[in-house]
C-alpha cells in the first residue's frame, strides 16, 4: 500500500471512530431520555452489570463525590434499579447491586445491539477479529491515558 493510501486509511479510521463515538453517545442518550436516566445513572448501572460494587468503586467509575454517589444510589434504589446488600466477606460493608429491573432494562435496550454487533463480527476471520480486538484494547488504553493527561494539564494550569 502506498504511503498516501496508508495515511488516507488512517485518517478515514479516525473519522469513523469519531462518528462511532457520536453514534454510541446518541444511543446512550436516547436510552437515558426514554428511561429517565442521567449519564451518571447509566454509567453506574453499566458498572453494576459487572457485579455488586462498593459505593467507593462507583464513585471512582462515575467520577462523582461520595455524597453525589449516595444520592445516585438512593435515587436508583427508589426506582428499584439497585439495592444495597451486606458484603458477604465483611458484614460492615455495603455493596450495591443491580436488580432484575435493571437486568431487564439492559436486555431490552442493549442486548439487541450486542446481538447485531456479534452477527456483524461473525463475517470477519479470526485474524481480522484479532486485529480488531488489539486495536480496541490499544484505543481504550490511549483514550484513558489522554483523559488522564488532559486532567493533569488542566489542573496544572489552574494551580498557582
Amino acid at each position: 500500500m502506498s504511503r498516501v493510501g496508508r495515511e488516507q486509511l488512517i485518517e478515514a479510521i479516525g473519522v469513523a471512530v469519531m462518528r462511532w463515538q457520536d453514534a454510541v453517545e446518541t444511543f446512550d442518550e436516547t436510552v437515558g431520555q426514554l428511561y429517565g436516566l442521567s449519564s451518571a445513572d447509566r454509567r453506574c448501572l453499566s458498572f453494576l452489570s459487572l457485579g455488586p460494587q462498593s459505593a467507593s468503586a462507583i464513585a471512582r467509575e462515575t467520577a462523582l463525590t461520595p455524597a453525589a454517589v449516595t444520592a445516585l444510589i438512593d435515587r436508583l434504589a427508589a426506582r428499584k434499579l439497585v439495592q444495597r446488600k451486606a458484603d458477604a466477606n465483611d458484614r460492615r460493608k455495603v455493596l450495591v447491586k443491580a436488580t432484575e429491573k435493571t437486568r431487564e432494562l439492559i436486555r431490552s435496550t442493549y442486548l439487541p445491539i450486542a446481538q447485531a454487533g456479534a452477527k456483524m463480527l461473525g463475517k470477519y476471520s479470526v485474524e481480522e477479529l484479532t486485529a480488531i480486538r488489539r486495536f480496541l484494547d490499544e484505543a481504550l488504553a490511549l483514550q484513558q491515558r489522554m483523559t488522564d493527561e488532559l486532567i493533569k494539564r488542566e489542573q496544572k494550569k489552574r494551580s498557582p
